[in-house]
């Protein structure tokens, strides 16, 4: 999605559909009577209220080290990230909220204010319309936003805090309450809509009972195409575009498809089951199997053999994993250090290569310490840019809150020749560091 962004805000990618300015006119025309202007008006307040809203989801996640992109669609908007594997249910439940919080308090509070000014009653009807749309979206949309009902907002909170069956069960009850609520209420597009949100989760559930791992409201930034890229100073996860939504109720892949049972053995990793992975795997067969998922499911069950296969998928594919459960499973486990000493024994550019990725990949699933040791072994190696490691390294051991070892690194880096004084300035790792009374002649260093 990244590289067909219409503009970015705060470097986060936004992407514009179409068919966004269609459907907010279509839901403006109820003005049309009274205006054409004011049908106008409500577009763009819509436009402002839900990128205002995507934005605090945005920002939340980039605050929390992950990128993202905000896709405004045909009914509303998104944030893309790779949250589902990358980020805590703490995190994740922030994210969620952050968007409702930011629309409240950026929007609705500040118009709701202005509504009551002596001041407003002079500003002409344009103005006005505008303050009136914005104060009324922002404040009715984030409380709906708030319900527990899946894919809103406050259904993926319910999720994270009782699992996605529960969540399922949760937002059939409530959707189907909010839909009673609208009709009674002569709000006939709110009551279908919460009727189709209870429909798509009855067929997620009965999808569920019939063994199948379906969610149809996924919209996650896969990983698989997702390859860390150098942007200066560390490798990022770029964001690429998501597959198509399967509409609820649309025939799903075989349960037999190599593709989803390898999708179904990775949730089941995720959510702690290595058992089902195990068996997921056996049925995939030994030569189609994605080897980083082999390697992953032989680590769970102990198997001697679990880094051999770690560093043979590495040294095939060097970018890594495609997700960042195997990164997560090496982290747990205390193995990462292990692996990346195995990769860089090789003596070879893909193994030095496949290090540091995993050394990226640890850092951006919060395992700084374990990023930190890998980077200090990839450091060793004799990497393409020591300089860079070193930086990295010293990013790692900040946000681990290990200021001496920092200190140590970022010195390295200096001495390898890094001179980059506005990206040490802005690096939210090293916020720590900066209250520091050695940061002033540091960064000097540095500049």
């Amino acid at each position: 999605m990244s590289a067909h962004a219409h503009f970015r805000i705060a470097g986060i990618p936004v992407r514009v559909e179409p068919v966004f300015f269609v459907i907010s006119g279509l839901f403006g025309l109820r003005y049309a009577n009274i205006g054409l202007d004011v049908v106008a008006i409500w577009m763009v307040a819509s436009f402002i209220s839900i990128l205002v809203h995507e934005l605090g989801h945005g920002l939340t996640l980039k605050v929390f080290g992950q990128p993202s992109v905000i896709v405004l669609h045909g009914f509303g908007g998104v944030t893309i990230s790779q949250r589902r594997s990358t980020v805590s249910t703490f995190r994740s439940v922030a994210v969620s909220l952050a968007g409702s919080v930011t629309a409240l308090l950026v929007l609705w509070l500040p118009m709701r204010q202005l509504l009551a000014s002596e001041w407003m009653v002079r500003q002409p009807d344009a103005l006005i319309w505008l303050v009136l749309f914005l104060a009324f979206q922002n404040l009715w949309w984030s409380i709906a936003n708030l319900l527990p009902i899946r894919p809103l907002d406050g259904g993926n909170v319910t999720a994270e805090l009782f699992g996605l069956p529960a969540a399922r069960r949760i937002s059939i009850g409530a959707a189907i309450f909010g839909a009673l609520w609208a009709f009674g209420h002569n709000q006939s597009y709110a009551g279908f809509f919460a009727l189709f949100l209870a429909f798509s989760n009855w067929q997620e559930m009965r999808a569920e009972r019939a063994g199948q791992d379906v969610d149809a409201f996924q919209v996650d930034a896969p990983s698989p195409g997702s390859t860390p890229q150098r942007r200066g100073r560390r490798a990022r996860l770029v964001p690429v575009t998501p597959p198509a939504l399967e509409p609820a109720g649309a025939p799903s892949l075989s349960s037999d498809d190599p593709a989803r049972l390898q999708q179904m053995a990775w949730n089941a990793l995720r959510d702690g089951d290595p058992a089902a992975a195990g068996r997921m795997v056996e049925r995939v067969g030994p030569n189609v199997v994605n080897p980083y998922l082999r390697a992953a499911v032989a680590l769970t069950e102990g198997r001697p053999d679990a880094f051999e296969l770690f560093e043979g998928a590495y040294a095939a594919h060097p970018a890594g994993p495609p997700n960042l459960v195997a990164t997560e499973l090496l982290a747990r486990s205390g193995a990462a250090t292990a692996v990346a000493n195995r990769l860089l024994a090789r003596h070879d550019s893909p193994g030095r290569e496949a290090a540091a990725t995993l050394q990226t990949h640890l850092h951006y699933g919060d395992h700084y310490r374990a990023a930190a040791e890998v980077g200090e072994a990839v450091y060793a190696a004799s990497p393409t840019s020591r300089a860079q490691t070193a930086f990295e390294v010293a990013c790692s051991w900040a946000r681990a809150d290990e200021i001496e070892p920092s200190i140590v690194w970022l010195e390295r880096a200096a001495d390898e020749g890094f001179r980059a004084a506005r990206i040490v300035e802005a690096e939210p790792d090293l916020r720590l560091l900066r209250s520091d009374p050695r940061w002033p002649a540091l960064r000097a260093r540095l500049s």
